[in-house]
């Protein structure tokens, strides 16, 4: 582990003459606003189909099984129909999976990597990716190996943690909190994020949409739920 620490502090230090992805641009990802985020995990980026991100999996190696680790769920159009008939009626109804999307894929790579996508229902149609998490036991590649490939594809790190254990990047409005915990500030997590962690048995690392993008999906479910069935301005009293 003393090694693996050391490792990390030099990684970290040679990083800082690498140059560092474009700085993130906003952009509408199927009818929700969201910040571009440069950075992919095996070519997956936040904000791609489902089939967009089968596709990158395929190109960077991955088998991709047919049934095992997918996973589906009702499209935005099947919950905003059925919230809606629940508000008019007041009986609960479940969404119709006969209009379903994907919600989740998972893939082996060849060198028993193993990745999760996360997709969500998107305002336009279909789903996109919101979450991607890559796992790798370090019994196939040591920690310092796979933090100096993190970041020579990464480049320099917006901050760290746990000593130099834990590599974060952030979108460019929160790099200067990247990797801190700020309870009474902006949060690192509040916009699109990836991380990187060496831990006892695994070697990982998380590209993740932030909180606000999640927030702002479910403003537009409860608008498009108010447009499909309108409060009413009158009680019968």
């Amino acid at each position: 582990m003393k090694k693996t620490l050391a490792a990390a502090a030099i990684v970290i230090a040679a990083a800082t003459a690498a140059g560092t992805p474009a700085a993130a641009t906003p952009q509408a990802v199927n009818g929700v606003e969201t910040p571009t985020f440069p950075l992919d995990v095996a070519g997956v980026r936040l904000g791609m189909s489902a089939s967009e991100a089968r596709a990158a999996l395929v190109k960077a190696g991955y088998a991709m099984p047919a049934t095992n680790g997918v996973s589906y769920g009702p499209s935005f159009a099947a919950r905003v129909r059925a919230e809606a008939a629940q508000r008019r009626t007041g009986a609960a109804t479940s969404p119709a999976m006969s209009d379903r999307v994907m919600t989740q894929l998972q893939g082996v790579g060849p060198n028993r990597e193993t990745i999760t996508v996360v997709l969500t229902a998107a305002p336009a149609g279909g789903s996109t990716v919101t979450s991607v998490f890559l796992t790798m036991p370090q019994g196939v590649m040591k920690g310092d190996a796979f933090l100096r490939q993190v970041t020579a594809k990464y480049g320099k790190p917006d901050g760290s943690r746990d000593q130099g254990m834990t590599l974060a990047w952030c979108s460019a409005p929160l790099k200067s909190v990247c990797g801190t915990i700020t309870p009474f500030q902006r949060r690192p997590e509040a916009l699109p994020n990836l991380k990187a962690s060496v831990t006892y048995n695994d070697n990982t690392i998380r590209l993740q949409d932030g909180t606000e993008q999640d927030r702002e999906r479910e403003r537009a479910f409860a608008a498009a739920v108010d447009r499909a069935a309108p409060k009413t301005d009158r009680a019968a009293f």
